[in-house]
């Protein structure tokens, strides 16, 4: 069979096979060199979006506590429990269920930490924990401290039963007294928070507390296996403000 030539063009002789073989592989061997020649040198672009692994990264800490005006600050009761708020930092939402619209300063970051740490406690109830986990905590372990929330809850209803479905069960055992912003930046924030038992009375605990901006807000940053832990408070309280109602 042959190929027919468009007209008015003339034949030529056909190459010898060996020759028609010597091109193809000339044509191979240059596609070859194109595919394996290094990429040409380009810009930087912009980095990538941090993983997962680094979510529940916060900034080390400073050498020493960072200063903290409570000028305006006051006391507000979330069924029992005294929260803090502020007309300039927040939460400019709240107080029931949830406490949102903080300052994204340092002021902000504080209250922050203290209004949702407060509000992820089983004893005030599944109204108030479970929309405050969902939306309001960040990082891996926030499905372990949901978990220890529905378990607190639990326990605390034998003892105190709400007085409606869903309802708190009691008062949280564990009161803010008063607080040292360890760490800031913009991004991120670490507030220790010195928790006394029974509304601030008995021995008190330093309870590092760990949040993030993020979708406009502060975040709380659940803690590792959904347990916040403490270490016995020093006694002269060094760089530690009081929080107002303690």
């Amino acid at each position: 069979m042959s190929f027919q030539l468009p007209p008015g063009r003339r034949r030529g002789r056909a190459l010898p096979l060996a020759a028609a073989a010597a091109c193809l592989l000339a044509v191979i061997t240059a596609a070859t060199l194109l595919l394996i020649r290094p990429a040409p040198r380009q810009a930087p672009g912009p980095n990538p979006p941090p993983s997962r692994q680094t979510e529940d990264r916060v900034p080390a800490r400073t050498p020493g506590p960072i200063s903290i005006s409570t000028a305006g600050w006051r006391a507000v009761s979330l069924d029992g429990t005294l929260v803090p708020e502020s007309p300039q930092s927040g939460p400019a939402y709240g107080p029931w269920p949830l406490a949102a619209g903080f300052a994204d300063d340092e002021a902000g970051a504080v209250l922050a930490a203290v209004n949702i740490a407060v509000r992820v406690s089983g004893q005030l109830g599944p109204d108030i924990f479970t929309a405050t986990i969902s939306r309001q905590v960040t990082g891996t372990a926030t499905a372990a401290l949901l978990s220890a929330a529905w378990k607190d809850y639990a326990a605390a209803v034998g003892t105190h039963p709400p007085a409606s479905t869903g309802g708190p069960a009691g008062a949280a055992d564990a009161a803010a007294r008063a607080f040292r912003l360890a760490a800031w930046t913009p991004a991120a924030a670490t507030v220790d928070i010195l928790a006394g038992a029974d509304n601030g009375t008995g021995p008190g605990l330093v309870v590092p507390l760990q949040v993030r901006w993020t979708g406009g807000d502060w975040r709380l940053v659940a803690p590792a296996g959904g347990a916040f832990t403490g270490t016995p408070a020093a006694p002269d309280l060094a760089g530690f403000t009081a929080l107002p109602g303690s």
